[in-house]
């Protein structure tokens, strides 16, 4: 009997431990650089080490990762805090349970080497998938009365000749133009980050209901995603790898090049004065982001540091 009750015992340890909470996760773009962490936790088992089974799928054009999050397709997302203040404001609660980004990665590129900040009026390409508040507050506060013209990604638009400047991010279409042969210097490349617009971009988010009712996966889903950004610090190019793995899995149109520059790029974002990567928001930062988008009329209501951040 005592040997029965032995093998039932050691067999319901091994269950429970072996038991995965099943989860999904959805980043706001494409396989690429920019969520190298994510990948690396979950092929390094840093999630599996946490007790998750993570399942990762992507927006499309038709489905945001804020749809999906919304309809329950997935119960964590990754976006810009500007987004993410904006979607509150739709009236989807999302909270931040883990902060990547430090700085503000969006540039605005002014064609033959002109100065974004001398074509008032100009038609400006923005994604069409949001991530431009920060140029559309730009544009409020300077009064240049840009005339948005949304794509849906590359820079071909620019390329062409159909718009005079466009918005690209410091990890991503900036290289693109740059292999391009774009014109490239002080004078046409303004980078918010650099003027007074370093509002963070890139944060893990999940519903305030999902928070308040699985808090123990979130807070296990954001600190494998947090060992999962720590050894790509530690590793870059091993996790380059594993982001290439993804690239040719999901068939991503992009490079080697492309994707080791913005995976650099994406560190460095991600690191304070010191050169670490705090992994976290502060309450002024968030305040002073309110604060923008209320007063160019972006929101209605305002998102507070202690509902927004857990």
């Amino acid at each position: 009997m005592k040997k029965l009750v032995f093998l039932i015992t050691v067999w319901l340890t091994a269950a429970t431990m072996h038991a995965q909470t099943k989860v999904t996760f959805a980043p706001q773009w494409n396989a690429q650089a920019q969520f190298a962490g994510y990948f690396v936790a979950k092929e390094k088992g840093f999630f599996k080490d946490e007790g998750l089974d993570v399942s990762i799928i992507f927006p499309s054009n038709s489905q945001s990762c804020h749809v999906l999050l919304k309809e329950g397709k997935c119960q964590f997302i990754t976006n810009q805090m500007l987004d993410a203040i904006k979607i509150r404001d739709w009236g989807t609660d999302i909270v931040n349970i883990l902060q990547t980004s430090r700085h503000n990665g969006t540039v605005i590129v002014g064609r033959d080497g002109r100065n974004p900040l001398k074509m008032k009026g100009a038609k400006v390409g923005k994604w069409n998938a949001g991530f431009s508040f920060v140029a559309m507050i730009f544009n409020e506060k300077e009064k240049l009365d840009y005339n948005f013209i949304r794509f849906t990604n590359n820079v071909s638009l620019f390329l062409s000749g159909a718009i005079d400047a466009t918005l690209a991010m410091s990890y991503n279409e900036y290289f693109l133009l740059k292999q391009s042969n774009v014109k490239l210097d002080a004078n046409s490349v303004y980078r918010f980050a650099d003027h007074g617009y370093d509002i963070p971009d890139d944060g893990l988010y999940t519903t305030a209901a999902y928070y308040n009712s699985h808090k123990d996966t979130a807070v296990r889903f954001a600190r494998a995603a947090r060992r999962g950004w720590e050894w790509c610090h530690a590793h870059p190019d091993e996790a380059l790898e594993i982001v290439m793995d993804y690239v040719n899995r999901y068939k991503v149109s992009t490079n080697r090049m492309i994707q080791k520059l913005m995976l650099r790029e994406i560190l460095r974002l991600q690191t304070d004065k010191t050169g670490k990567a705090p992994f976290k928001l502060y309450k002024e930062e968030v305040e002073r982001a309110n604060r923008l988008m209320l007063e160019c009329g972006f929101i209605d209501r305002q998102t507070h540091f202690n509902d927004f951040v857990r």
